[in-house]
């Protein structure tokens, strides 16, 4: 488990750049400061897991493409999968489904098309 003095102002920064949707920013910062895009702040939430619940999907590709832990859940224990079909993110749920399994169950025993129902998706 990541403790507070674990998590930086850079961190925070890889955040923001996915907030703001900007993947040569979320690039840059894995890329010369290494940071892990599947690592938690306090509140549960990382650059990975925001990229699938927000539908930032270009700066999913880049994480993606630098290798990331694609089964880690967050602080409530859902999986990148959960959180794109939880949220209604179609695109993000297109590419994650790629390489995660659909069978996954989050926390509650649920799998990501328990949470695509309750969206439409």
């Amino acid at each position: 488990m990541i403790t507070s003095q674990d998590w930086s102002k850079t961190d925070d920064r890889l955040l923001q750049a996915v907030e703001q949707n900007d993947p040569e920013k979320v690039a840059t910062l894995l890329v010369k400061k290494g940071l892990c895009p599947s690592k938690l702040d306090s509140e549960g939430k990382s650059a990975f897991h925001l990229c699938a619940s927000r539908g930032r999907l270009d700066c999913l590709e880049v994480i993606l493409s630098h290798g990331v832990d694609i089964s880690v859940t967050d602080g409530t224990g859902f999986n990148a999968l959960h959180l794109a079909a939880k949220n209604g993110q179609s695109e993000c749920l297109k590419r994650l489904l790629q390489s995660m399994p659909v069978d996954a169950t989050d926390s509650f025993g649920r799998t990501s098309l328990h949470h695509a129902g309750n969206k439409n998706v």
